[in-house]
This record gives C-alpha cells, sequence and structure tokens, in this order.
C-alpha cells in the first residue's frame, strides 16, 4: 500500500527483465535541503525533500495504491469509534488504535506504542510549524494527545472528532522514539525546542527507518542515495484491488489476511506485491530540466522526477527516442472562474448559469487546447473515486455551442434580463449577436471584468478566458478578459478585500475534499479567506460542518456528493478543466508498479518498494 504516497498497471512492453536488486537512476533537477523530518515537514517541505526520504518513515494508515482509500498501514485494522470522554476537566473524544505486532525498523528495534505517542505528542507540545500543523487541525478539531495503553495499543485524544482528523492526523508520520527522544530532551533544554530539533543534522544517515529504503549518502549538488532495507517488515506483502472495490492484504509473516470496503470476490483489477526490489536508488542531482531531460535521452537514468510535468517542448523532444515511454495523467487540482456574489449581476444566479452553460469543456479540450486539458465539471476529479460523484451533472452537459447559447439566452430570459438587441440563433447558428444586456431592473449592465493570468504566466488559462470572453460577448454579455499577473488576482481578491468581477485561478488539492467545505463556508468569507465568491447557503453550510465532523468515511461521502451537486446547482464556481501532467521514463532501465495515476509518478515521490531495476540484456 502506499505507506506515504502512490506510483498504474505497466503492461508487457519491456525490452528486458526486470530483476531483484540492481541500482535504479533517478534525475532531480534541483537539489534537496534537509535530510531531518522535522524540518522537512516544516520550513523545508518540498517536493524535492520529499521525493528520496519521505519513505522511510510510516504512519497508521495510509492510502490504497490505485484507489487512493484510507487502509492501515501500521495499525492493525481500523480505528474504534469515538467515545466522550474529559481530559483535564475539558471535554474531549477518545479513540483506540490497535499496532501490528512484529514490525521492526532497520536496526532491529520493534515498533511499538512508544514510538507513536512520542511521533504524536512532540510535534504537536513544540507546535511544529508547516505541514505539521495540518497534522494536527484547527479549532475546534484540536489534537489533545496520543497516550500508550500498552506496548501496541495507542488511545488518541481529540476535542472533536473530524473527517480531517482521519485524514491527516491518523497519517501523520511516525518515527522512532530511541533514535529522536534524546534530541527531544536537549531541545527542551534551549529556548527555542521546536528550532533545535528542525536544525538537528548529526548521524541522521544511522536514523533506522520503518519503510523500504533508508537515505544513506548525500553528495550536495551531485546525488542523493537511497539504499533497500532487506529486512523490510512488509516485502512480500500483498495488496490485491478488487473490481467491487474491495481491497485485501496478505502478510503471512505479520499474520494480516484483511479486507477492507467489500468482499473479497469477482475480478481483481491489480495484484502488488511489496519490495524492495533493488539494492538502491540514486537520485543524480542536474541544474535544470534541460540537463535531465539529456540525461533521459542516452540512459544515464531511467526517470526524471518533475513535479509540474515536462514541457510541451521537452515532451516533443522525448517522444523522438524510441526507449523513452511518455505517460500521461490527470492533475490532482483543477482550474476554475469564481464569481463574485457581493456584486451585481454576479449575484443573480441566472446570470452565473447562463455563463456556466456557455462554457464548452469539451471543444477547449479536444480542440482548441487538445492534449493540455481534461474537461472537469466537478470539485472531485474522476480519478480520486471514492469521492467523485459520478451522478453530476452540469450545465450545458452533452449540448453543441448553439445549444448552449440558447440555453443561456433563455435562462436569462426567464431571470427577466432583456437586450437592446437581442441574440438570435437560426438553424443551429448565431446569426446576431446580443448587445445592451439589461438586468431585471432595467437597467444596463455595465462591463463585467474577469481577472485572468497573462500569456506569459500561463498560456492556457489565458485562451480559456478569451474563449469565455467571446461566448459571453456573442450573446451580449459584456464581458471583458484582463489578462494580467498572478500577483495582481491574488492581490485583488484576497488583499483587497474581494475586489473583483469574476477571476479564473487554479487550486492544488487533497484526495479527502476538506476543501469542499473551506472555499465555501461561511467562516471563510471574511477578508483573506477561502470562501473568495462570498457564497453563503445555510443549507449548505449545515451540511458541510456535518461532511467535517463525519468520521465514518462512506457517510462523509454522501455528505460531499451533496455538497457537490448543491455547488454545481448554485454556481460559485464553474469547474473547467485539470491539466495533463506529462512524464517519462525508460522502460529498458526502469520498471514502476503503475504508472497511471491521479496526480502522476510525481505525486507519489517514488514508491520505492514497488520499484525495479531492468535487464536490457537479450
Amino acid at each position: 500500500m502506499k505507506r506515504v504516497l502512490v506510483l498504474l498497471l505497466i503492461g508487457s512492453m519491456f525490452i528486458g527483465v526486470a530483476l531483484a536488486g540492481g541500482v535504479v537512476n533517478f534525475g532531480m533537477y534541483s537539489d534537496i535541503t534537509s535530510l531531518n523530518i522535522w524540518s522537512m515537514l516544516g520550513p523545508n517541505a518540498t517536493s524535492w525533500n520529499f521525493y528520496p526520504a519521505i519513505d522511510k518513515y510510516g504512519s497508521l494508515y495510509g492510502l490504497s495504491d490505485v484507489t487512493n482509500q484510507l487502509v492501515p498501514s501500521l495499525a492493525d485494522g481500523m480505528w474504534s469509534t469515538f467515545e466522550a470522554t474529559t481530559v483535564e476537566g475539558t471535554s474531549a473524544y477518545v479513540t483506540t488504535v490497535h499496532l501490528l505486532k512484529g514490525v521492526k525498523w532497520s536496526d532491529g528495534t520493534p515498533f511499538t506504542a512508544n514510538d507513536v505517542v512520542f511521533s504524536y505528542n512532540v510535534p504537536y507540545e513544540l507546535n511544529m510549524p508547516g505541514n505539521w500543523g495540518g497534522d494536527y487541525p484547527p479549532a475546534p478539531y484540536n489534537f489533545i494527545e496520543a497516550t500508550k495503553v500498552n506496548d501496541y495499543t495507542v488511545d488518541l485524544y481529540v476535542k472533536q472528532p473530524s473527517g480531517e482528523f482521519i485524514y491527516e492526523t491518523l497519517m501523520a508520520p511516525i518515527v522512532q522514539e530511541k533514535f529522536w527522544e534524546p534530541v527531544y530532551e536537549a531541545a527542551l533544554k534551549t529556548s527555542n525546542p521546536a528550532q533545535y530539533m528542525m536544525n538537528y543534522d548529526t548521524n541522521l544517515y544511522d536514523e533506522p527507518s520503518i519503510g523500504p529504503i533508508t537515505v544513506s549518502q548525500w553528495q550536495h549538488g551531485a546525488f542523493i542515495k537511497d539504499t533497500a532495507i532487506q529486512n523490510y517488515s512488509f516485502k512480500g506483502e500483498q495488496e490485491i484491488e478488487y473490481a467491487n472495490g474491495a481491497i485485501q492484504y496478505v502478510d503471512p509473516a505479520l499474520g494480516i489476511n484483511a479486507t477492507y470496503y467489500g468482499t473479497p470476490e469477482g475480478t481483481v483489477d491489480h495484484t502488488f506485491v511489496t519490495g524492495p526490489y533493488v539494492d538502491s536508488i540514486v537520485y543524480d542531482i542536474y541544474q535544470n530540466q534541460t540537463a535531465a531531460v539529456a540525461a533521459l535521452m542516452n540512459g544515464t537514468i531511467g526517470y526524471m522526477l518533475s513535479p509540474n510535468g515536462l514541457e510541451k517542448g521537452f515532451v516533443q523532444e522525448l517522444q523522438t527516442n524510441p526507449n523513452v515511454k511518455i505517460v500521461q495523467n490527470q492533475d490532482l487540482g483543477f482550474d476554475y472562474i469564481a464569481f463574485n456574489m457581493r456584486k451585481y449581476p454576479m449575484n443573480n444566479k441566472a446570470f452565473r448559469v447562463a455563463i456556466a452553460y456557455l462554457i464548452d469543456r469539451n471543444m477547449l479540450a479536444n480542440k482548441i487546447l487538445p492534449g493540455s486539458i481534461v474537461p472537469l465539471a466537478s470539485l472531485v476529479p474522476p480519478g480520486n473515486t471514492f469521492w467523485y460523484n459520478p451522478n453530476l451533472k452540469y450545465y450545458g452537459e452533452g449540448m453543441d455551442t448553439a445549444q448552449r447559447y440558447e440555453s443561456a439566452i433563455d435562462v436569462l430570459k426567464k431571470a427577466g434580463f432583456t437586450w437592446l438587441i437581442s441574440p438570435k440563433i437560426e438553424n443551429g447558428q448565431l446569426v446576431q449577436r446580443g448587445e445592451g444586456l439589461m438586468g431585471p431592473d432595467g437597467k444596463l449592465v455595465k462591463q463585467i471584468t474577469m481577472l485572468a493570468p497573462s500569456a506569459g504566466y500561463d498560456p492556457i488559462r489565458a485562451t480559456i478566458a478569451l474563449w469565455i470572453e467571446k461566448w459571453a460577448n456573442d450573446i451580449g454579455i459584456p464581458l471583458y478578459a484582463d489578462l494580467t499577473s498572478f500577483n495582481n488576482i491574488v492581490n485583488a481578491v484576497w488583499n483587497e478585500n474581494f475586489n473583483f468581477d469574476i477571476y479564473m485561478l487554479g487550486w492544488g488539492i487533497t484526495i479527502y475534499p476538506s476543501y469542499i467545505h473551506d472555499f465555501f463556508a461561511q467562516s471563510q468569507n471574511v477578508p483573506g479567506g477561502f470562501n473568495s465568491p462570498g457564497y453563503d447557503n445555510p443549507q449548505f453550510e449545515q451540511i458541510a460542518r456535518e461532511f467535517i465532523a463525519q468520521t465514518d468515511m462512506s457517510k462523509a461521502r454522501q455528505y460531499a456528493f451533496q455538497l457537490e451537486q448543491m455547488l454545481e446547482d448554485d454556481v460559485p464556481y464553474v469547474v473547467i478543466y485539470s491539466s495533463n501532467l506529462m512524464e517519462a521514463y525508460r522502460p529498458d532501465k526502469v520498471q514502476f508498479a503503475y504508472t497511471h495515476t491521479l496526480g502522476g509518478i510525481q505525486n507519489v515521490y517514488g514508491e520505492q518498494g514497488f520499484v525495479k531495476a531492468v535487464d536490457t540484456a537479450q
């Protein structure tokens, strides 16, 4: 399973044969800055730092490899039902987590509750910055403490159960108490214990791993070397994913034969067997992406890490090499336009619906920007299968351009909008553009400005913005696409108290869609808050709170489906697309367990336990 991360099944396309052992070379075009876990998840939280090092740490729960469902990792089964209690006179809730027996750190030390209690309490007590704060959500869902019941049982206390606790706190990294406790004790004697922990850089190569690898060497600006842990406790574990959604884990050495999310029967989609399969993975560091591409072309490396995907020019260059395979995946994010519902006419639902009807996602994806974007209507991408609502219908779905125009015109007319010159559609064609749109109050609608990134910053968004401008003006909506800098948009929306009509930007998102609440919650409808549209729907607010507070993920999913549908109906956002991430690797050098997954290979940082070297000898 993804004990921290993810990688889709590769077919029988390999030139050579995957070997047990050997060395695999990956390419990076940025050096790492730290091997210290406290720093890596604090001020040095970068993709580059995560790639070679994050897989040495474990967590109580992780994600299944393709379906991204929450499953036990170092935990033995799911957490218990939350029960009301008190902690030092304060109301709280407690859940019990049982730990797997037989798991060992790379130095042979048994993994126990001591490691969990230390790993949870230290960053909380020291108020570690950065990503550590995400592992311990803010009020009213604060984590309180972890306590040891026995060597293989812990109780976790929280002020209020929540989905964020499940998907963040329960997935927080576990470090070895034996190694870090002396450092912690020394930190407590300083004026800034958190900073001391984050600055610690002594004997980090000796820090035990509970994962399939450990960083054994780092030469600044040249390379980082991961060495495989051959006595990895989960080596040989099978993960079996069924078409019916069930996920089974079989590991006789650890006494595991457990299934989640259904019955283990019917068609098997994937079977993964955990390694490690290589002796080491070497991350060669290049000065830039151009140099890394050259190394991939000549076979010096088998895969190049590319957090934002390959630029089109590099893709075209790599496609000329028959030994290089290009992989395309949907990004874990979405691009959208948002309406300022505090202002007229954006506060009129019919106006927002009309714009939603006009945007032809399929035309943009298939004709205007072929291969660059994936049409998207929901805040949850289809690749996030557990949380995606497959029954969601969006305005204009299945319509051609003329039908979209007609639907937009019709919804405006029914809401009382009129034109000085009405738009006309005849025989499926626009024969007269509309002019002089007037609102239900009989007053002329003034120019509406849509802020969007310039072509220099993002040519895809700039192109789409101009098409939206065209479609709107075709039916008489006086929309102007103001192509400007990213910073200008951010300043207008978040730093100038929502000084905009409409804007276009994108969000990177998470598997657990807490952002459905965050982007539209009343508590975020404040200067600088995430609720940029000013969306205010009491029914949505109630369901959103129930969604966030839900710890039964099956029930939470139903709440999420309701929220997605409400947002689609009310149109504070129009979600348009997600980007295609283009990556490249050499099947004659390296074999992954899978390469097609939401967010791409780059989003999983390596999944070193599955990587195999390939023998090219025939």
